[in-house]
């Protein structure tokens, strides 16, 4: 008998190639039946292809989602009527991914009926996770992050927020066609959903950040945020722990370093090679220092064990 068919979604430029390419072979090595959707810009779809070759992957024109000119356009118009407007232009990109992975997944279910899985694409799965129990996600949470712009933003999304939550910004998360119809109807309070998923997602998102932020932060909306606290309100579930390692690092893993962190609990490694700081320029380039190493899992192993013991014992109402 077949196993069921994992679908998971990214959104990536061609640096993350290489990464991608290292995350369908570990996909591949953990679970029998995987397919993978690769959504870029139309102009590196064949140098995707060259990269990869890979038989259950399918590369896909961002252009057929959303343009960014249209989703820009959609966006300012909101933006117009704040003092942040000409500060988080450069930003928007940052947004747009968000929007091309939410319509994605919200159109592949309704065409579907299938579930899905948003997978960052600079992450890498070290060890197999379980996404689903019967209908259902299984909400995964991380005790390294919390950040309030997003709860702000939500709950005008969602026109509620959990009694109890952590972050949902575990590089991944999943949705089930149940789960996407409860978000749906959720949204659909800020704006009636229109044919054009894609239009209705920025309207709905720009015109939620607008009325929950006065002042600018950069940062004002999850994606990963947005589902795991909607399928938290759906399923009225405390969140299962998960932990990775993002933060500090400045080179690839060998398989001797990555065989520490599964061996300590760790599910994922990410590496955050585009942001500006010494670490993170030319990371894929070089191999993670020992030293340094030691010190992220030293420190985030025991963040990890007392934030995890506070999580388990507090009550979910």
């Amino acid at each position: 008998m077949q196993k069921k068919k994992l679908n998971i979604c990214q959104v990536s430029l061609l640096g993350n190639a290489k990464i991608i390419k290292e995350n369908l072979l570990n996909f591949n090595k953990f679970y029998e039946n995987n397919f993978h959707y690769i959504i870029c810009p139309k102009k590196e779809k064949i140098y995707f292809k060259r990269k990869l070759k890979n038989n259950n992957c399918e590369i896909v024109d961002e252009d057929t989602i959303i343009t960014f000119k249209k989703f820009k356009k959609i966006a300012n118009k909101y933006l117009k009527k704040k003092s942040y407007f000409k500060e988080i232009q450069d930003r928007l990109s940052w947004y747009y991914q968000q929007v091309l992975k939410i319509t994605f997944v919200i159109n592949f279910i309704s065409k579907n009926k299938k579930p899905i899985i948003i997978w960052d694409a600079d992450t890498i799965i070290l060890k197999k996770i379980s996404f689903f129990k019967k209908s259902n996600s299984i909400n995964y949470g991380t005790t390294s992050e919390f950040h309030k712009a997003y709860y702000k933003t939500n709950e005008i999304l969602l026109n509620d927020l959990p009694g109890y939550f952590i972050s949902s910004l575990a590089q991944f998360i999943s949705i089930t066609p149940s789960e996407a119809k409860f978000l749906i109807k959720k949204l659909s309070r800020i704006k009636n959903k229109s044919r054009n998923t894609g239009d209705w997602i920025t309207n709905v998102i720009f015109k939620s950040i607008i009325s929950a932020h006065k002042n600018y932060n950069g940062s004002m909306f999850s994606e990963y945020e947005l589902i795991g606290q909607s399928n938290l309100l759906k399923n009225n579930n405390k969140q299962k722990l998960i932990s990775g390692i993002r933060e500090h690092l400045n080179g690839q893993l060998s398989i001797f370093q990555k065989n520490i962190l599964i061996y300590l609990g760790y599910s994922y490694v990410a590496y955050e090679h585009t942001h500006p700081n010494k670490n993170s320029l030319n990371m894929l380039r070089r191999n993670q220092t020992w030293p340094s190493f030691f010190k992220i899992i030293i420190k985030k192993t025991f963040n990890k064990f007392f934030r995890g013991i506070k999580h388990k014992f507090t009550i979910h109402i």
